[in-house]
């Protein structure tokens, strides 16, 4: 056997085969989709600035360049856990697991936002 093979660990058949919440899906993507207020967004993983979780309030923050993505509820903290293991790629708002969703847009980018609400694609 060669030394220059880095074995990854085995996945156990709970985290192969059981589905950890309706609210998100699992899957290895290079794009972050959400959905808030009505419409989905993607981001770029790599575009990733930095990320929180507050306990306390059973929310995670995602900080983008565009703006930061407010995840909220009971399971927010399994979604990050799926999310920074590159598994958990979409999250959608279920009223259960994750109660919401919402993109906060940094300050820079707030007065743009306002300017295109009024204008269609």
């Amino acid at each position: 056997m060669s030394d220059d093979v880095i074995r990854v660990p085995a996945r156990s058949l709970k985290e192969q085969f059981s589905k950890v919440s309706d609210a998100w899906e699992e899957q290895s993507e290079p794009i972050f989709r959400f959905w808030t207020e009505g419409d989905w967004w993607g981001f770029p993983f790599f575009s990733l600035s930095a990320s929180r979780y507050f306990g306390d309030k059973e929310t995670l923050c995602l900080y983008w360049p565009l703006g930061t993505v407010v995840i909220t509820g009971p399971k927010a903290l399994d979604f990050y856990a799926g999310f920074c293991a590159h598994r958990a790629t979409s999250v959608k708002s279920d009223g259960r697991d994750i109660l919401s969703v919402t993109l906060v847009p940094n300050s820079d980018n707030s007065e743009h936002s306002r300017a295109d609400s009024g204008n269609s694609l």
